[in-house]
């Protein structure tokens, strides 16, 4: 299993950061990664135990899935989800979001992942250098999410 971990500072309260992720309507008027993204059964944002549908964006639509919420929780500004079945070229994801404010108003965002492909076998030579592509992807997503928070504080 490949692991990555990624940590930014978003220039807005861990609040907003927070909101500007998982409120769905807001996320798809930034984020690189997603065309379509939406809490089945409705509602913005998600719940322990919400089930999301992801559809990827241009060349990232074969990296569809829907993901299961193991943790949400606002107050804290902590959330965690895992793929709730195989999809695409993956066999396994899982992620975890955690907010922090700093004294000067903006945030540290820590963001955890792992990742299997399929198939198993192929995937035990290519996992690190998925993860590797994966975090690149990922970085690219969360300065798009500065810079959305940037402008709508």
């Amino acid at each position: 299993m490949a692991h990555g971990k990624l940590v930014m500072i978003m220039p807005a309260s861990s609040a907003a950061a927070f909101d500007a992720f998982y409120n769905h309507e807001v996320r798809l008027k930034w984020d690189t990664l997603l065309r379509t993204t939406y809490v089945v059964g409705g509602g913005t944002h998600p719940y322990r135990g919400a089930i999301t549908a992801n559809e990827g964006r241009g060349w990232k639509s074969p990296f569809s899935m829907r993901t299961r919420f193991l943790t949400y929780d606002p107050s804290q500004y902590i959330a965690a989800a895992e793929m709730v079945e195989p999809s695409g070229p993956f066999r396994l994801w899982a992620a975890s979001m955690r907010h922090r404010d700093l004294p000067d108003g903006t945030s540290e965002m820590t963001y955890t992942f792992s990742i299997r492909l399929r198939p198993q076998w192929l995937g035990k030579l290519i996992d690190p250098l998925a993860a590797l592509l994966y975090r690149r992807e990922i970085h690219k997503r969360f300065q798009a999410m500065a810079r959305y928070l940037s402008t709508h504080r």
